[in-house]
């Protein structure tokens, strides 16, 4: 193994000493954040398992799965080489700060994308047989990957045929077939072209992350965003929800009393040909990634956004027009927590109420603390109980989970005391977490609706609830069952000491506990 960066902290003392044999001052921001990970990694995740050879393997073979998920661009060839190359290293180059592996693994992938669309092109050419009798392996994720490039191109012959039959059976062709698909393909390496070296990064260490286990992640700065975004139901923007179309961010809906929907110049329909910042020169976003757009538009309370678009009814498509827009915070009410009341027939034919409420996830703002599930449901309860609901539903049916600390006081406006989830950590202790409130909010009849997406938090809920005997739980045979509680650790907390501090950083999602 080569000589490594040695770094000791203790997590939840935010303890960090590093001892380093040359300054690291010279380390790029992005090389900082590939050691903090691995790091991270090795004294944060529950396993504590090291950055060693064995790691570093199962690694190199996440990363490759990752970027051809479906083993059809690289060759077993191009495998054998890669692990014979970067194989027992890969784990020294994290630990180093040496991505190069990483960019030099993603050109290679990016050739080979290449030399694939240019071959299904020429094969689109040619005239096509659809009398022969061949099978394709349309989930090919557990396949081997083709053993060369002879064995490649008759793998792709197969699947461009059986692309161009469904296309030619189709009710409602879009176009020739040919046609469609050679632009489908233009499409995939134009999108593997637009990953930055800041993308490739993320993808790396997503990878390595997700070697430890499938449940933790790397997660980007706007990764990061996207978080807080759905834990504090809120950002900052002009209230516009987009989607691509034919190369456009393409306005799909406003958010009421945002700044979009107040200006009342954008409509539903307008296509964004360009952005620019305050009283900047405009950014042509034809043809950009739906996600670059976004966090071109997305920014600070109160700057300035300007838009140029093309209008949804315009006939003539160069007709402009520009809309300057002050960005404000957008409250998304509809990922809140929200209550129906149900008039149903009790058993002797009387008219009664039920409250239905439906929970989307287990939100917190962490920032502010001014916004939670908890706080919400308490809201709705008051208000259910005003209306003398005779049983209550609670709707969990599509809760991926969410904040912990939110199941466990939610769960508590049910109860009056006792545990409610217990958590082992890596070192065997045990940590008990009881209903912090001995007040109940609703004591009445309840039923809880769970399904195959209910996870994480809802678990958490429906079983403490399940075994008080407070509720009955109704849904599918099985939730997901993720019992495992992640920790979000910003990298800028440990690369501060490398002379960076800032959320642009990113966050580990890692399993700390279990």
């Amino acid at each position: 193994m080569k000589q490594r960066l040695a770094l000791w902290l203790a997590i939840g003392t935010g303890a960090i000493a590093f001892i380093a044999p040359q300054p690291l001052q010279a380390k790029s921001d992005a090389e900082q954040i590939c050691i903090s990970v691995g790091r991270l990694l090795e004294e944060g995740h529950y396993t504590h398992q090291p950055l060693n050879d064995e790691v570093s393997r199962k690694f190199l073979r996440t990363y490759l799965e990752l970027l051809d998920f479906s083993h059809l661009f690289f060759t077993q060839k191009d495998v054998d080489a890669l692990e014979a190359k970067y194989g027992t290293s890969i784990d020294d180059d994290v630990l180093l700060g040496n991505l190069k592996p990483a960019y030099d693994i993603y050109s290679l992938y990016t050739k080979r994308v290449d030399e694939r669309v240019a071959k299904i092109k020429e094969q689109l050419k040619q005239p096509v047989d659809f009398k022969t009798q061949e099978t394709i392996e349309l989930s090919r994720q557990k396949a081997s990957w083709p053993k060369d490039q002879n064995e490649a191109d008759e793998l792709w012959k197969g699947r461009v045929t059986s692309e161009l039959l469904q296309e030619h059976l189709s009710e409602h062709p879009i176009e020739p077939g040919p046609q469609l698909i050679a632009r489908r393909y233009d499409r995939l390496a134009r999108n593997v072209h637009e990953e930055d070296k800041d993308e490739q990064m993320k993808l790396f260490l997503d990878a390595l992350a997700q070697t430890y286990d499938p449940h933790s992640e790397y997660l980007s700065k706007n990764d990061l965003q996207n978080f807080s975004i759905n834990m504090g139901l809120k950002l900052v923007g002009i209230g516009a929800m987009l989607r691509s179309e034919d190369g456009y961010a393409k306005i799909e809906s406003l958010v009421v009393g945002g700044p979009a929907q107040t200006d009342g110049r954008l409509k539903v329909g307008d296509r964004i040909t360009a952005v620019g910042q305050g009283a900047t020169e405009y950014v042509d976003v034809r043809d950009m990634r739906l996600d670059k757009v976004v966090e071109m538009i997305r920014g600070k309370k109160g700057t300035k956004v300007r838009l140029l678009a093309i209008p949804n009814d315009a006939t003539d498509p160069s007709k402009r027009k520009s809309v300057d827009l002050v960005r404000d915070e957008i409250k998304l009410k509809d990922q809140e927590a929200r209550a129906d009341i149900i008039m149903k027939k009790d058993g002797d034919g009387n008219q009664i109420k039920l409250g239905w409420l439906t929970l989307p996830s287990f939100y917190a703002d962490m920032d502010r603390h001014q916004k939670s599930t908890t706080k919400d449901v308490l809201a709705l309860l008051k208000r259910l109980k005003k209306e003398n609901i005779a049983g209550l539903v609670v709707d969990l049916r599509r809760n991926g989970g969410g904040s912990l600390e939110e199941a466990i006081s939610l769960t508590g406006l049910f109860l009056k005391s006792g545990p409610v989830v217990q958590t082992k950590g890596s070192n065997g202790n045990i940590v008990v977490s009881s209903d912090p409130d001995p007040g109940i909010a609703y004591s009445g009849p309840m039923l809880v609706l769970t399904s195959r997406q209910s996870a994480s938090a809802s678990e958490i809920f429906a079983a403490a609830l399940q075994d008080y005997g407070r509720a009955v739980i109704v849904g599918d045979k099985n939730t997901f069952g993720k019992g495992t509680v992640q920790t979000i650790l910003e990298i800028g907390r440990f690369t501060s000491l490398l002379g960076s501090r800032s959320q642009d950083d990113g966050a580990l999602k890692l399993i700390a506990v279990t």
